[in-house]
């Protein structure tokens, strides 16, 4: 099964796919800080905070 992080960011359709959580979390904190403009710590905390989203609905 796959998973992914999805941006927390409101109206925001980005997202990581999850191969190694430390990449996937490292690729969502530079585009929370990139795209978002968040603080380097307040993205890293959260992109570490977000669950990897799995199930069948999660390949589309």
């Amino acid at each position: 099964m796959t998973a992914y992080l999805r941006c927390p960011a409101p109206n925001c359709q980005h997202h990581v796919y999850v191969t190694a959580n430390r990449a996937a979390v490292e690729d969502m904190t530079d585009h929370l800080v990139a795209k978002h403009d968040f603080p380097e710590v307040s993205a890293s905390y959260q992109a570490q905070m977000l669950l990897p989203i799995t199930g069948p609905r999660a390949a589309a």
